[in-house]
Parts: structure tokens; sequence; C-alpha cells
């Protein structure tokens, strides 16, 4: 591959498309007389548009559209029934820890391991939630099904 090459690398799928103006049209067509890696290649870029012309989408039926909005309803209710779960579970833990707090007996040995083992589950909570729904929020498979 000569230097010139690389300048017209990119140029064999513009001319195709016909975005070359005429003057680079001019200077790519002419390279291409002029060298059988370029020509090449542009027969094959030439063989992959002819492919993809050929290539015909059809109409999503009934059946797609069902399982669509099927797969868009279960999405919906799991990520509110999540949410759900979450504010339930927190304002658990948050009012056995008010609790804990309020209680006379809370500077006890019993009150007060009682007391760190909850906000220890809080804590622990919230920091296995946050990752999940970052987790979850990034994942490049999470639409893949198993």
């Amino acid at each position: 591959m000569t230097p010139a090459c690389t300048r017209y690398q990119t140029d064999g799928m513009r001319w195709l498309d016909g975005e070359l103006d005429a003057q680079e049209a001019g200077h790519y067509q002419a390279h291409v007389r002029e060298c059988d890696e370029c020509r090449r290649e542009l027969a094959a870029l030439g063989r992959v548009v002819r492919m993809t012309d050929e290539l015909k989408l059809r109409a999503p039926d009934d059946e797609f559209w069902k399982g669509y909005w099927e797969s868009v309803y279960r999405r919906s209710e799991r990520r509110v029934g999540f949410v759900l779960l979450v504010a339930g579970i927190l304002a658990v833990l948050g009012y056995a820890f008010v609790r804990a707090v309020r209680s006379p007996e809370l500077l006890t040995y019993e009150g007060i391991s009682v007391t760190l083992i909850l906000v220890g589950l809080i804590v622990i909570f919230i920091s296995v939630a946050r990752e999940r729904y970052h987790e979850h929020k990034n994942d490049p498979y999470k639409e893949v099904e198993r």
C-alpha cells in the first residue's frame, strides 16, 4: 500500500455513495485506475453495496408488536416493583432505627448492639442497591435473554 493509498482509503465508500465532489471524484478515479489494491478494494465495496441494496426489511407483524409491548410492560412493572420494594425496605429500616434511637434501652449493651446492626444493615443495603442500579444502568448485556 502506497502513501497515496492511505489518503484514498475512506474515499471508496464516499465515491460509491456519490458524496465526493467532482474534483475529489476525479482524483479518486485516477488513483483507482493506477492502483490494483485500491481497485480490488473498490470492487469489494461495490459488492457489499449491491448486497445491502438487495436486502429488504420486513414490516413487523402483529406477533412482533405483541411481544414488544409485553416486553415494555414487563420492564416497566419490574422497575416500579423494584422502586417500591426499595422504598418499603428503607421505610421499615428507618422506622426500626428511629425506634431504636428513641428507646430508653438504647444505652445498654444490647441496645447499642442492635442499633449498630441496624445501621450496618442500612448502609449495606443502600450500598448494594446503589451498586446494582449503576451496574444495571451500564450493563451492555441487559437486553440479552438467557
